[in-house]
């Protein structure tokens, strides 16, 4: 758990760096895979569809792309000149719309540092994959086993995959 936490301070001292050196927004996009092993197959395919996203969806206004791989599994930078609003409003449609977008998680820095959450959207909080309530409190109270937890999102990207064997997207 250690590696796992060094790893995400890492990567955000790497935002941190990239938003210095370009002075714009940074969009960072890596999957919510459950558990100590962030790097297995299943989690490795679904960055690899996030990734096609998220650089073909910001291809016209992307700057400087990144690639990280660590402990907390695998990320994306994408510095952006589009407005940072609105490229959380692109994050979040993805999240939300894709088949495998429940596991996505795309932050939208600025500036300062900061990321954009979903309230200053006036969007409600992610919803628990298997039960559909809060994600949050089903996580904090441990409503759900984690190899529960485990098996729906694996299922979830197997499926995906599964029955787009053809198309990464």
């Amino acid at each position: 758990m250690n590696n796992i936490l060094r790893d995400r301070e890492k990567r955000y001292d790497d935002v941190l760096s990239i938003i210095n050196k370009y002075g714009l927004p940074v969009i960072c996009g890596k999957i919510n895979y459950p558990g100590n092993d962030k790097n297995t197959l299943e989690a490795q395919r679904a960055f690899q569809i996030l990734q096609v996203l998220l650089t073909e969806r910001f291809a016209e206004n992307s700057i400087h792309t990144q690639i990280l791989a660590g402990d907390d599994g695998s990320s994306i930078l994408i510095v952006t000149s589009i407005d940072p609003m609105e490229a959380k409003k692109i994050s979040v449609s993805i999240e939300t719309n894709h088949p495998i977008g429940r596991i996505f998680d795309i932050d939208v820095y600025v500036i300062e540092g900061n990321s954009i959450g979903r309230e200053k959207l006036n969007i409600e909080t992610r919803k628990c994959i298997i039960c559909n309530e809060d994600a949050r409190i089903c996580m904090r109270t441990g409503k759900h086993s984690l190899q529960e937890v485990i098996d729906s999102v694996n299922k979830l990207i197997h499926d995906y995959v599964c029955n787009n064997s053809s198309a990464m997207v």
